[in-house]
């Protein structure tokens, strides 16, 4: 039912409108007030859908009514209908419409237009009503979400502290702070990069390695081979360092030599740096070996890097890189936690403004940072001390106002598992059964079927794995162990190896790839294929999945 509030200081004009909106109108409810304060309690305790307001009233006439009405946030949506006496002019219409009045009347009222305007008022009523509450619908739904996102941040910033302060919570935080960094455009790239780029390693590879197998095992030769080996080793390694730093690609430790991974990111680095920064290096290459990921010292020594170079600013100034062995007893440890014994310290100093003591004690702190917005989001050093510690590492700052910043890490030496590697040679596990080799690239098919075959094996190869599914169908007995490429025009390597699994169920079948993402070493399992290899792949590797395979009847 509407509510109409009809306020007019005479009786009987209320009587006559009241009368008269009944029969008009139907469903609607009449409530009068007869003066201007009256009328404004009313329409404030009752909100009625709309209001006929008489212009001439004592004390209070209708534009005080009306402009009170319309300045009340509970009032101010209720349309207003004024209506004046006999005599009208310009002047008195134009002022009532100042006031906030919807409509103008003038007495006497002609019933069906006070009926058309109230139904009109009416109307407009709902209309906004239904917007209002639509508005406020939606004004609570953002609010809500609104809500939930700071929930969600303040909890996110909750775990992150709790991480903070628990080093197996710490570790996995930190991987997913690193992860989110990197931009999914660098990593699809990366990946295409890997894939051919690691095709073209495997003939470098298994070359070499085979040239190896008849070298003498002393002379310039072999250590000519041992070099391209070791050249070889040295690319693979940085294609999965960029791997790793563009996707979430598992982290493994391994004994390395960190004067190549530094001298890496230098070299990487020197490009980017601003002209006004000048580095000085000094990088001891007898340093020995370290067991870490070679991807996590990369990003230690990116990291100090570039925050030295930052804090220097447009100003630039002198970055100095220094990596060398060091000894220390119980004297001269400066750290409480840090164990006697040999490392390999790795220093990053800059000539900026340097830090404070309250600076410095914070420094450590995840987004906690000094640059300007937009220049840092205060991950990198929390990373970094992070990574070193999980490498059994110490990390020192010495830094004062105005003398720049002197980062140290310590990361714990090992003895060169390899010894003296160059007067020995492999021995291969070998074999006698018959393989059929499937691969789209013509120089990796090459070296792969004269690997096997110096491993004597028996190799049907084909470039097409459609024409070796055809092959196959036709003489499925006569295959032992089928390998495969994944990334093949027409059919992948994971179909290939479903059909000729259809063909005969027992095949046994091994997964070669360069990269890939949507092939992982779980997946090839659930399909049925017994290994995964990653290109390249080295003979030694080769032999002994083979022979894994091939004797786990």
């Amino acid at each position: 039912m509407s509510k109409i509030l009809a306020i007019d200081d005479k009786p009987d004009n209320l009587i006559s409108i009241s009368a008269l909106l009944k029969i008009m109108l139907s469903n609607c409810e009449v409530i009068t007030a007869t003066s201007g304060p009256e009328g404004i309690f009313k329409a404030e305790t009752l909100l009625p859908d709309t209001i006929l307001l008489d212009i001439k009233m004592p004390d209070m006439d209708g534009y005080e009514v009306c402009r009170q009405l319309k300045k009340n946030d509970r009032t101010k949506h209720i349309p207003i209908i004024m209506i004046s006496a006999i005599r009208t002019d310009s002047k008195d219409l134009a002022k009532g419409l100042e006031t906030g009045a919807d409509a103008y009347l003038a007495k006497p009222i002609d019933e069906y237009v006070l009926t058309a305007q109230v139904k009109t008022a009416l109307r407009v009523k709902a209309a906004e009503d239904i917007l209002r509450s639509q508005k406020q619908d939606l004004e609570k739904i953002v609010q809500e979400r609104t809500a939930e996102l700071l929930q969600s941040n303040r909890q996110l910033r909750k775990e992150i502290s709790e991480h903070q302060r628990e080093k197996e919570k710490n570790k996995a935080l930190e991987s997913q702070l690193r992860q989110s960094q990197k931009m999914e455009a660098i990593g699809t790239l990366a990946g295409g990069i890997a894939h051919d780029f690691n095709n073209i390693l495997f003939p470098i590879f298994g070359y070499t390695q085979m040239l190896l197998e008849d070298a003498p095992l002393q002379g310039d030769l072999r250590h000519g081979l041992n070099q391209i080996m070791a050249g070889a080793e040295r690319a693979r390694d940085l294609v999965q360092q960029i791997l790793t730093v563009s996707r979430q690609q598992e982290q493994t430790t391994r004994p390395l030599k960190p004067h190549l991974v530094i001298k890496e990111v230098l070299n990487l680095m020197h490009a980017s740096l601003p002209s006004t920064i000048k580095i000085c290096q000094d990088i001891n290459t007898s340093c020995g070996m370290i067991m870490a990921d070679p991807t996590q010292v990369h990003q230690i020594t990116m990291n100090l890097i570039t925050n030295a170079f930052q804090a220097m600013g447009e100003t630039g100034g002198e970055l100095f890189v220094t990596l060398k062995p060091i000894k220390l007893t119980d004297n001269e440890l400066n750290i409480p936690s840090m164990a006697p014994g040999e490392y390999i310290c790795l220093t990053v100093k800059d000539s900026g403004p340097g830090m404070d003591k309250s600076m410095q004690e914070r420094i450590f702190d995840p987004y906690f940072t000094t640059k300007k917005k937009g220049r840092g989001t205060g991950l990198g050093l929390s990373i970094v001390n992070g990574i070193v510690q999980s490498h059994g590492g110490y990390i020192e700052l010495f830094s004062r106002p105005g003398q720049g910043a002197e980062f140290k890490i310590y990361l714990p030496t090992i003895k060169d598992p390899a010894g003296n590697c160059e007067k020995k040679k492999l021995k291969l596990q070998r074999g006698n059964e018959q393989i059929l080799l499937v691969d789209d690239q013509e120089s990796t098919i090459n070296v792969e079927k004269q690997m096997l075959e110096h491993l004597g094996y028996a190799i049907s190869a084909y470039t097409d794995p459609g024409e070796a599914l055809k092959h196959f169908s036709e003489h499925p007995e006569a295959f032992d162990l089928v390998i495969t490429d994944l990334t093949m025009p027409d059919m992948t390597g994971d179909k290939l190896a479903v059909e000729l699994m259809k063909i005969q169920k027992d095949i046994r079948v091994i997964l070669n790839t360069g990269f890939s993402e949507s092939m992982t070493r779980e997946k090839a399992k659930k399909l049925g294929i017994k290994a995964l290899l990653m290109k390249p792949v080295s003979m030694e590797t080769l032999a002994s999945s083979l022979r894994s395979v091939l004797d786990n009847k």
